[in-house]
């Protein structure tokens, strides 16, 4: 059970159902319906995750001897090497699932898996290298709305999706920038950057409703979203300003509120499997730590 709970915190698996609710917007904008494939596309992508996330711990094992212990390598709960190999089973069975059994553009799946390396090759190097952990996010999105349209080689998404896509780019990134201070004795507060874009996923349920009729349902969903969505992130910052870790999980986790917005639009039973995700990352977070 130690072992097992070493893999989990190695891979953040607690944070895993916001990557789940990234795939199904991706595939339900796109106009996919409830598939195998649908899963098959969640496995591929969520081994992926869970291998970039242990590839930061195997790349920051020296830094994190030094800055955090507690970490499973320098605790010595897993060796460096053993790390490596579990990082690198992860990522060719989640290239293997998605090249084989799914219909990803595999230019897409080479840009995402790009993105993972050159993030945690780079971030503790460059501070441009939050962008790369939003295209991360961005990657997975129009990732699983390529494999919708198959009928040629090309990407076939609707432009709402790279709207939406380009969004999660700067909101991990004013994340990723929040948490560099995590470690440190005396953390700063969060910058006017990183306030401006956190507040960027008041605006994803507006961006959603662009895509359906204007009627009073959905205007209603509108204002629901948008009210939850400012609501959840003055909530998560007001955390953030106490204690930086668990403001970076209420965050993290608001990932799956947004995404629940803008499925609205797309599949109701898809929304509301978003906003069990994003109670179910809440709850996990309780038990695996989010960062």
């Amino acid at each position: 059970m130690s072992s097992l709970r070493t893999l989990l915190i190695l891979g953040r698996i607690s944070n895993l159902p916001t990557v789940w609710t990234n795939v199904a917007v991706g595939w339900f904008l796109c106009g996919g319906g409830w598939t195998a494939e649908l899963g098959w596309i969640v496995a591929g992508i969520s081994l992926l995750y869970v291998g970039g996330m242990t590839m930061n711990d195997a790349f920051d094992a020296k830094w994190d001897q030094e800055n955090a212990p507690d970490r499973p390598i320098p605790a010595g709960q897993i060796s460096h090497r053993a790390t490596w190999a579990v990082c690198l089973a992860e990522t060719v069975a989640g290239i293997a699932i998605l090249s084989r059994l799914t219909s990803v553009n595999e230019l897409l799946i080479g840009g995402l898996i790009l993105s993972i390396i050159l993030y945690n090759i780079l971030h503790k190097h460059w501070k441009g290298s939050v962008i790369l952990m939003g295209l991360c996010r961005a990657f997975v999105y129009i990732a699983a709305g390529s494999a919708v349209a198959t009928q040629t080689s090309s990407i076939e998404v609707p432009p709402i999706l790279y709207v939406v896509a380009g969004a999660v780019v700067l909101y991990i990134a004013g994340i990723t920038l929040a948490a560099r201070n995590e470690h440190l004795d005396s953390p700063t507060g969060t910058s006017s950057l990183n306030r401006i874009l956190l507040m960027l996923p008041v605006l994803f349920p507006l961006l959603g409703f662009r895509t359906v009729p204007t009627n009073p349902l959905y205007i209603g969903i509108t204002a629901v979203g948008v009210i939850g969505a400012w609501a959840w992130i003055v909530l998560s910052r007001k955390a953030l300003a106490e204690k930086i870790p668990r403001g970076i999980a209420f965050l993290i986790a608001g990932i799956a509120f947004y995404d629940a917005a803008i499925l609205a639009f797309a599949d109701w039973r898809a929304a509301f499997a978003a906003l069990a995700c994003f109670a179910l990352t809440l709850g996990l977070q309780r038990v695996v730590p989010a960062t």
